[in-house]
């Protein structure tokens, strides 16, 4: 197998754990697309250790790590690839985010992300032995990280499907993606990305951490939901055997717990809905708006 491997490097304190993670990569021949905003040629020695072709290139500050892998795909013929595997340099995280209900903060993110894919040769190995003998598997991902879009940010609703279909890549069913947009999947897949309608004039130059209704955003959901459009089947792995059955039992019974009681917000206007015993009602979307129209069951 060939494998591209795409590392957005915009913190360069973290060149030395990229290289750790990276030298787990064995039995492939692969290349190696360091994107950067400027180009610092003191780090070119120690990538060079890593055994691969390294192809350096400087890219405008936009889109975070999204439009940097949407130039990549087009500046190579992904006919020469089997896969692709997407990294970028993650910052540390002062607050406590929650992934699939389960708290993250530090380097977690990134790390569980990371280590989905290479925490060490064998996990890597395991990953190819895999899309090897499974023809339908279209990308592999972090179980923790692999989750469901909401439904009251921009990005999750209409920008998303509005962007699907004018990409042409239509309506999509599953409604998973990777958040924080680390992955190794199917090279042939992102083929769409190098679509003249994709631009980089379509991302942000402005940062923003968290959901923010932006493009980019809504690109990092296209990404990981790709695959599926496509009639491929999303793998995930564990990095933990108590996360796994935590996420498993959750997803089993939060629909019914759901059902039971709950209070959600949706769409553009995050309308707050009140759900007890199976029956919806809406709460108003003004401040002190405490109507209870007509209820109905799900």
């Amino acid at each position: 197998m060939r494998l591209l491997v795409h590392l957005h490097l915009h913190y360069y304190d973290q060149t030395d754990y990229f290289i750790g993670k990276l030298s787990s990569i064995t039995g492939c021949s692969w290349d190696l697309f360091i994107t950067e905003v400027c180009h610092d040629p003191v780090i070119e020695k120690k990538f060079s250790t890593l055994g691969a072709n390294v192809i350096y290139i400087e890219t405008e500050d936009r889109g975070y790590d999204i439009w940097p892998f949407i130039k990549v795909m087009k500046s190579v013929d992904l006919g020469e690839y089997d896969l692709v595997m997407k990294l970028h340099t993650k910052g540390w995280r002062n607050r406590k985010d929650r992934m699939n209900g389960l708290k993250m903060q530090g380097f977690g993110w990134r790390d569980e992300l990371v280590d989905s894919m290479l925490k060490d040769k064998s996990r890597f190995t395991s990953i190819l032995k895999h899309f090897s003998s499974h023809p339908g598997t279209g990308l592999v991902c972090s179980n923790w990280c692999y989750k469901r879009t909401l439904k009251v940010h921009p990005e999750d609703l209409d920008m998303l499907d509005d962007e699907l279909v004018r990409i042409g890549l239509g309506p999509v069913r599953s409604r998973k993606f990777c958040a924080g947009t680390m992955f190794i999947a199917r090279a042939g897949i992102y083929r769409f990305l190098q679509s003249g309608c994709i631009s980089m004039e379509m991302f942000s130059t402005e940062s923003i951490s968290g959901s923010a209704g932006t493009m980019s955003h809504v690109y990092e959901r296209i990404l990981s939901m790709a695959p599926a459009i496509m009639s491929y089947k999303v793998k995930t792995v564990s990095t933990s055997a108590f996360r796994t059955v935590y996420i498993m039992c959750s997803g089993a019974i939060q629909p019914l717990l759901d059902w039971l009681f709950s209070i959600d917000r949706e769409g553009k206007e995050k309308t707050k809905y009140l759900t007890v015993l199976g029956m919806r009602f809406r709460l108003g979307t003004k401040k002190g708006n405490r109507q209870l129209p007509s209820a109905h069951a799900e």
